[in-house]
């Protein structure tokens, strides 16, 4: 025998477990790790304030939001950046990319986005 609050029981069961699975496979989206260290986010590189506020735009971000990834699991400064270059997963509409340069995202995709740009180093011979 059904209750009365049944169908709203299932419905709240079902829109639940969906949105679960819609985080669970956000979560999984970056999954590729390059690295993990003990040393706070914002020691990757450069804070770019430009940057930042494009990439809080949606003007300056990640094509695959942490496809390849830094962890940091230090006392202070935990958090993951997802990280892009002009040529390899950076959407850039407005062309503020340069080359030579890494930029690693913290918070991609929301209004808090950070940016923070690293120069590459030339190979040694």
């Amino acid at each position: 025998m059904l209750k009365k609050d049944s169908p709203r029981l299932l419905t709240l069961f079902v829109l639940t477990g969906l949105a679960v699975m819609a985080f669970a496979n956000q979560s999984l989206a970056g999954s590729g790790k390059y690295t993990t260290t003990d040393y706070p986010y914002w020691q990757v590189g450069q804070y770019n304030d430009a940057l930042s506020d494009a990439c809080q735009r949606h003007l300056f971000n990640q094509k695959k939001i942490q496809n390849l990834n830094i962890g940091y699991k230090g006392d202070s400064g935990m958090g993951v950046t997802g990280i892009a270059t002009r040529e390899w997963n950076l959407v850039d509409p407005m062309g503020l990319a340069e080359p030579n340069i890494t930029y690693h995202f913290f918070n991609d995709g929301y209004s808090n986005c950070k940016v923070y740009i690293a120069r590459l180093k030339r190979r040694r011979n």
